[in-house]
């Protein structure tokens, strides 16, 4: 069993009260996307640095809040 995710969802600074957070991310097998403010998703290979370490400031959450958030950035 691997203990590496083959898919996930975060977000940063997410306000689960008002369904809203600065960012939210889908890493899918090697592919890191960023949830645009319209609802569509587009490829953000920049944000692999959260494996790194660089960036550990963000919260793990569902594909379901995942695509009921509104992002703000």
């Amino acid at each position: 069993m691997s203990i590496f995710l083959d898919e996930f969802w975060i977000a940063y600074e997410i306000d689960r009260n008002n369904n809203i957070a600065d960012r939210v991310y889908h890493y899918n097998k090697g592919l890191m996307e960023r949830k645009n403010k319209d609802g569509t998703w587009c490829e953000e290979r920049g944000a692999l640095c959260i494996f790194c370490g660089e960036d550990l400031d963000y919260e793990e959450i569902t594909k379901e809040e995942a695509e009921m958030l509104q992002v703000k950035i």
